[in-house]
């Protein structure tokens, strides 16, 4: 895990976010009008050329074929004035609940088939975020490759995304209720099943038939408030376009051509790449350059590299969440040399007000910034806030909010006090076990909480907040034991972490972590 050092308050600080559109009452997203598995056929270039294939556009998660079209995306026109016969297609994501890649997989690949004997010609997939996954799992496992020349992802999470990761913490449970972000498509976006997903299929020989061209994005600060937030949160872990960091667009065995300085909307709009990914649809593809590396497939980690790593639990974060029926309160600790705290309040309806009251006793009301979520928590609104140089002690956030509802506090701190904890990865027998490793004694105690989610590959799924196994207290030089962690599946551990810096001031903070465990009992954690 990475650890940034810039400040990313200047962001917060300069620029507006500007709410996507007008939105009241239930957070569903309307159903369209076409189904999953419906296609849809571009306008024809002025004249065709058999010789240059077609291009399909496959979309991402909670997403669907309009967005090439809409805001002002100019991408299908573009291929059009290049001389490209063009398609897109609704997966399961367009008709309001995400699916794996298993699932959308499964569809892609027969309208794949369709599509190219519609044509006549083999296709050229470009394909936005999860539709990289969704593509290569129609590729490798569900026989479309004979149809398929090329395939290009835009910022895809071919390593998963930390932000799946944080929609399966305990806190995020209350909001997932209402606005649907735990769904089987954010469920294997985690980091740890990724990892099990890249260790099954780059072992396969099938991997690598078909190319695969990759673009990644590294600039989130001037996008809406899903992007900017977003980008806050993973910052921590690398340069990101506000929903995926670059080095999980990055895919085993294929091409990066480029990392440039687009958030994860603009990555896939026509006008600020199709230039970049026109080279990469002639004949001929341009050979390795200065902006071109190979990633090779021997950099995916095997499960028992991955046992045998230091996981990092981030100090950097305090998370909340729960129901409200009119107001909330969440209460922050802060302890001496913090600069600032970023503030992200994310729920189902928009705050009227958020106050701040001090440990002096006196109120602030926060210049806040709303923006709705367009990605792993479609539907929400974020609310922004920073609070800066706070004297140490407990301050306490009040929020307003029309009516019941759920919502999910994201505090990021931006101190030099705390440490960092890291703990050891290591498989015994059914079970795992975690041992501290550099643990400070400013640490007086952690406390995690086990939660099951099921197991993708053999559709087993369970309620949203998923199934609490355990819930314990340790101190941090202690072992921490997930002792039910007996079966395949995907677990989420929250960890609350208490201490007091050298000063003599308590802190708090939480860290989430994914871990799968496959049939054959090998575990997997980012």
């Amino acid at each position: 895990m990475k650890k940034l050092t810039v400040l990313m308050l200047i962001f917060l600080l300069s620029v507006t976010l500007v709410p996507v559109g007008a939105f009241a009452g239930s957070t569903t997203p309307e159903a369209p009008k076409d189904p999953a598995g419906s296609w849809f056929e571009g306008p024809p270039p002025t004249h065709v050329d058999p010789a240059k294939p077609a291009l399909l556009f496959v979309h991402g998660l909670n997403s669907s074929a309009e967005v090439w079209t809409k805001n002002n995306n100019d991408m299908l026109q573009r291929a059009r004035d290049a001389g490209y016969q063009t398609a897109t297609i609704n997966l399961y994501d367009a008709n309001g609940t995400s699916q794996d890649m298993w699932e959308n997989g499964k569809l892609l690949a027969d309208k794949i088939k369709v599509i190219s004997n519609h044509f006549g010609k083999k296709l050229i997939i470009i394909a936005h975020s999860k539709g990289g996954v969704d593509t290569q799992t129609a590729l490798v496992y569900n026989g479309a490759a004979p149809y398929v020349q090329r395939v290009i992802t835009l910022s895809s999470p071919h390593h998963g995304s930390q932000l799946a990761d944080l929609a399966y913490s305990s806190w995020a449970g209350w909001l997932a209720d209402i606005v649907g972000s735990q769904n089987p498509g954010t469920s294997t976006l985690q980091t740890s099943y990724m990892k099990y997903f890249r260790n099954k299929t780059d072992a396969l020989s099938n991997a690598t038939t078909i190319p695969f061209f990759t673009f990644a994005g590294d600039n989130w600060s001037g996008g809406t408030a899903s992007y900017i937030m977003g980008g806050l949160y993973l910052s921590t872990f690398g340069k990101n376009d506000g929903v995926v960091i670059v080095d999980n667009a990055k895919l085993p065995g294929g091409r990066v051509v480029k990392v440039g300085s687009w958030d994860h909307a603009k990555v896939r709009t026509g006008s600020y790449v199709f230039s970049l990914i026109l080279p990469y649809l002639q004949a001929n593809t341009p050979a390795l350059n200065q902006e071109t590396e190979a990633f090779s497939a021997a950099s995916s980690l095997t499960a028992s590299a991955v046992q045998a790593t230091y996981s990092e639990i981030d100090n950097s974060y305090f998370i909340r969440g729960g129901d409200y029926d009119g107001k909330a309160s969440e209460t922050l600790t802060v302890e001496n040399g913090v600069q600032s705290i970023d503030l992200d309040w994310i729920s189902d309806k928009r705050v009227s007000k958020l106050e701040l009251t001090k440990p002096d006793g006196t109120t602030e009301l926060l210049n806040v910034k709303a923006g709705r979520d367009e990605e792993i928590f479609a539907g929400a609104w974020h609310h922004s806030a920073v609070i800066t140089n706070p004297q140490p002690g407990i301050y306490k956030l009040n929020a307003v909010i029309a009516d019941r509802g759920a919502y999910l506090l994201i505090a990021r701190y931006h101190a030099v006090q705390v440490p960092e904890l890291k703990y050891n990865l290591n498989a015994v027998g059914p079970k795992l076990n975690m041992k501290s490793q550099d643990s400070s004694a400013s640490v007086t105690q952690v406390t995690y909480q086990v939660q099951y989610y099921g197991d993708p590959q053999q559709g087993v799924t369970t309620a949203s907040k998923g199934l609490t196994l355990q819930q314990k207290t340790v101190n941090p030089t202690g072992q921490i034991e997930l002792s039910k962690a007996d079966k395949p599946g995907i677990y989420s551990v929250t960890y609350e972490i208490n201490g007091t810096t050298a000063a003599g001031y308590p802190y708090r903070r939480t860290a989430v972590q994914s871990i799968y465990i496959d049939a054959d009992g090998n575990k997997y954690v980012d």
